[in-house]
């Protein structure tokens, strides 16, 4: 679950600009989260809460929202979403998967920039693609007292 790893980077950043611009509390957090990381959303929000511990961060409201994947191919232009992505993906062999307890999962979930390795344009087939949006995690409001 990395999820949770993603979640002690986000605090610890809450901290450090906390620290930064001498703020007593963290009030609130709002965090984007790119489609193409796979990230559950729901369990990214329950670790933040139950890490946001302590006089600084408790209390603070916690908002996290998923940003829509957009690939765009370099070749022909054609641009696709996680939909087209997924069709694509469900075609992989099964040799190439990461075996978790209960699932066997695309590696993409650990390694987003592998897309390109398991992908190309639906319209012309080229490789030569790149993410336009959709493939971090940001915090993209923090409100500090």
């Amino acid at each position: 679950m990395h999820e949770l790893s993603v979640a002690q980077s986000i605090v610890q950043f809450l901290v450090h600009e906390a620290d930064r611009k001498g703020s007593t509390r963290v009030a609130e957090v709002e965090v984007d989260v790119g489609e193409v990381m796979q990230i559950e959303v729901d369990v990214l929000q329950k670790a933040l809460v139950g890490l946001m511990t302590g006089p600084r961060l408790e209390g603070a409201r916690v908002g996290v929202s998923v940003q829509p994947a957009l690939f765009s191919c370099q070749r022909c232009g054609s641009r696709w979403g996680m939909k087209e992505a997924r069709e694509q993906l469900a075609g992989v062999s099964g040799s190439l998967l990461v075996r978790e307890p209960d699932s066997d999962e695309v590696p993409l979930h650990f390694l987003p920039g592998l897309y390109t390795a398991f992908m190309s344009c639906p319209s012309c087939g080229s490789t030569d693609f790149s993410t336009v949006n959709g493939e971090d995690v940001r915090v993209v409001r923090l409100v500090l007292e």
